[in-house]
């Protein structure tokens, strides 16, 4: 089966599809069908609300059923300060190092380093109807990188559970922890039960 998502970003689109692990489900870009870049504004103040409304999006510009998806970093000490924004709230055209130092700065002689990683999945077909998944992965921010595995904030994503940092551990762990994943897992079974 072929499932049409809608971002922009090949690197994340090729990250899920190797972490579903199997064959009876393909990702493809929505690039593909629609042969032009569109780029659609946020406007939610919830990743369940920008997840949705980009997927309707899609979904009326193909006239087919699009997978979208929206996530981000909240910092238990300051609520509202990513959440939604997260992609915004760091400098433009910054690395995943630079991220987690701007990170580190802020977070420099706060004793509350709870840090929750929030992603949410939304498949929608043209008519409306949608299914939407949403999961979470409590940890502790670091004071410094740790580990060289994965990619964005795994490197600072401590879980005190298991005394390790994201980025420490291999690619079939990280991924049982990953919201993303475990998100899209569940979703692409939802969906296959429908067909």
């Amino acid at each position: 089966m072929e499932i049409i998502v809608g971002t922009n970003n090949l690197g994340k689109l090729n990250e899920m599809q190797e972490s579903l692990n199997t064959s009876k489900v393909k990702l493809v870009s929505y690039g593909e069908k629609s042969k032009k870049r569109v780029d659609f504004e946020e406007t939610g103040t919830t990743f369940k609300e920008n997840a949705l409304e980009k997927a309707q999006n899609f979904a009326k510009l193909l006239e087919r059923p699009v997978l979208a998806d929206d996530g981000g970093l909240i910092l238990e000490a300051f609520p509202t300060l990513l959440g939604v924004k997260t992609a915004r709230f760091f400098h433009e055209g910054t690395n995943d190092h630079e991220k987690n130092q701007q990170l580190f700065d802020l977070m420099a002689g706060e004793t509350n380093r709870r840090i929750t990683l929030f992603a949410t999945l939304a498949y929608v077909d043209p008519q409306g109807e949608s299914i939407i998944v949403e999961k979470s992965l409590v940890g502790e921010l670091t004071h410094n990188e740790i580990g060289e595995e994965g990619y964005g904030f795994d490197r600072c994503f401590y879980l005190p559970e298991i005394g390790k940092t994201l980025a420490e551990l291999p690619l079939t762990k990280r991924n049982e922890h990953s919201p993303r994943v475990r998100a899209l897992k569940e979703i692409t079974k939802r969906i296959l039960e429908q067909e």
